[in-house]
């Protein structure tokens, strides 16, 4: 899911495995369908960024006529006319990923912007728009499973990547054809590789999750800037966004499959955090006279019209 105000009427991308993404219009409280366009395949991830629709999703490749491939699309929202831009590997490579692309983000703060996908194979890869295209600029490793979250934060040359393995990893992305994995935060002793970082400390060791980690949020406050990682060991866990240290955990009595920072009406930075029973918790991030950071302020469960089934 991912939100577009487009002249000042909010509108909501939806994509799923019925291989279609939608577009629905919330002009006067209502939810219309407004349009839709089929991908033949599941549709994992829909983001919006700068009125450009990007959409990674698992589908044939006139390359392979047999066999489903990662692919990543990309639209002009202010020309949707237009045929949209394809992310390949290479010319004779028309796709992202040999397997479905299952996380993608996208920044433009900093040179040209930039997209990196993430795969269920495991496999990252890091995109650069030249010469009216998205060019593959690095093939990294990734992880053993599929990839869940990415973070990419430019003005510190770092890559932060989840997994369905369990593991997060922080890779140091200033040499885009040398990408090197810095840190690996598992629930097992931290190795020898992984130092301090200069001028902080190592991620703590045997501080990461117990169970497949779904996703990754990026969270700045007057304290500092932070990554936000949640997991269906039912933990949400705050880390350094530079050194990797965990500097807060928070049990949610359930496995969480998502979350997204928002702001109350108040204008105060939340995290609504999806669970595996369809229940949304909501919990502040910035700690107040009243309440420590990550505190519960309410629970929307399936008996409300808010929940899910």
């Amino acid at each position: 899911v991912s939100i577009w105000e487009n002249s000042g009427v909010i509108k909501i991308f939806t994509g799923s495995d019925d291989g279609f993404w939608r577009l629905w219009n919330t002009a006067g409280g209502n939810f219309v369908k407004e349009f839709e366009s089929p991908m033949n395949g599941p549709v994992s991830v829909v983001q919006v960024v700068n009125n450009f629709l990007f959409c990674g999703f698992e589908a044939v490749s006139r390359a392979l006529p047999d066999t489903s491939v990662g692919m990543v699309h990309v639209w002009n929202l202010q020309n949707p006319s237009q045929p949209p831009l394809e992310l390949h590997m290479a010319p004779l490579l028309p796709y992202a990923h040999n397997q479905a692309v299952t996380a993608l983000t996208i920044t433009t703060d900093a040179g040209p912007p930039k997209v990196v996908s993430g795969s269920r194979d495991g496999s990252i890869r890091v995109w650069t728009f030249r010469d009216n295209a998205f060019v593959l600029e690095s093939d990294i490793p990734g992880h053993a499973r599929e990839i869940t979250g990415l973070v990419l934060l430019p003005a510190n040359n770092l890559l932060w990547s989840c997994a369905i393995d369990g593991a997060i990893r922080i890779w140091d992305v200033s040499q885009p054809a040398k990408a090197t994995c810095q840190y690996a935060i598992t629930a097992a002793p931290s190795p020898p590789t992984n130092p301090p970082a200069p001028g902080g400390a190592a991620p703590s060791a045997g501080h990461g999750h117990t169970a497949a980690v779904t996703s990754l949020v990026n969270f700045s406050s007057p304290a500092g800037a932070f990554i936000l990682s949640s997991s269906l060991d039912g933990t949400i866990k705050a880390w350094n966004g530079t050194t990797g240290e965990c500097v807060a955990s928070e049990t949610n009595g359930e496995g969480v499959v998502t979350m997204v920072v928002a702001q109350d009406a108040q204008g105060n930075q939340v995290l609504l955090i999806g669970t595996e029973s369809g229940s949304i918790l909501c919990r502040n991030l910035v700690q107040t006279p009243k309440a420590p950071a990550f505190s519960l302020l309410f629970i929307m469960t399936s008996f409300f019209s808010a929940g899910h089934q």
